[in-house]
């Protein structure tokens, strides 16, 4: 494919996703009938066929060990039965690296970062992440989408004007309450901090137990409020802090959320999918 219909390509893509965000009811009809599709009644069978007949050309894995003294299964374990996983770290280097990237290129929101940045496809292609990934999914990992993202403070005015838009920003529902990703059949995301992160600077938080099969009450109400959260689940809400380089491991299917921001956090996203054709290019 030339580079002219790559790039019609991304933008007919985008302008669809933006198109789509802007209706909320259109919005959450489409989120309904693909939270049915995939992680309903029909998951078990998806992932059962895929595992089985999906062709995944593997991934090309860096065999520079990260994490000399972290161990994949206990990790696969916790993924499994909690839906997250959590005590790995990313070396002070890399990180200094990824924040130094994103200071000289300045985005609000960056897709597929690795594509640039050494350190991050250094992270992604990581062998016992990789590994991970494709114990937790069952099958040969998709590398689907990695971004970087800013988020602030309402009253960092100037620090938002600095940084730059890659794009139409999608429009935002329901920022700070809980919902979950239908991202594929079977899903890993890996978040890492890359600013310390304490109850002030955004949290990612997250509703253990949640990553299974949906049911329908589930899958009708994709977002679920604080008060309706802590009266379903209680002690199972789990907010994750931490220095920079925290690694969480999760599967989105999960009921999870962003805390609000009142400074500044730096967080990098990696997504790994069952048979998810990756999106194109950001433009």
């Amino acid at each position: 494919m030339n580079t002219a219909a790559v790039e019609n390509k991304s933008h007919s893509y985008f302008k669809l996703r933006v198109l789509v965000h802007k209706n909320r009811w259109l919005l959450r009809s489409v989120q309904m009938f693909r939270a049915w599709f995939i992680l309903g009644p029909l998951r078990e069978y998806g992932v059962w066929y895929f595992r089985r007949f999906s062709h995944t050309r593997p991934i090309q894995v860096s065999h520079f060990d990260l994490f000399p003294n972290c161990k994949v299964e206990p990790v696969v374990k916790s993924l499994n039965e909690r839906g997250y996983a959590t005590g790995w770290k990313i070396p002070q280097q890399q990180v200094a690296q990824i924040v130094k990237y994103a200071a000289n290129t300045r985005f609000a929101r960056y897709w597929n970062p690795h594509r640039e940045c050494q350190a991050i496809d250094l992270i992604a292609r990581n062998e016992k992440i990789i590994e991970i990934a494709r114990q937790y999914i069952g099958a040969e990992p998709i590398l689907w989408l990695t971004q970087l993202k800013w988020s602030l403070g309402p009253s960092m005015t100037d620090e938002r004007a600095q940084l730059l838009s890659s794009g139409q920003e999608l429009t935002q529902y329901d920022g700070d309450a809980f919902h979950y990703d239908a991202l594929d059949f079977k899903s890993l995301t890996i978040f890492i901090y890359l600013t310390d992160v304490d109850p002030s600077c955004g949290p990612h938080v997250l509703i253990e137990r949640t990553h299974r099969t949906k049911r329908f009450s589930e899958i009708r109400n994709i977002i679920l409020d604080d008060i309706a959260a802590h009266q379903s689940f209680g002690d199972r809400i789990k907010m994750i802090v931490g220095q920079q380089g925290t690694v969480l491991f999760e599967e989105t299917s999960s009921f999870h959320k962003a805390s609000r921001c009142h400074t500044m956090r730096l967080l990098l996203s990696i997504d790994y999918v069952l048979q998810r054709k990756p999106p194109p290019d950001y433009g």
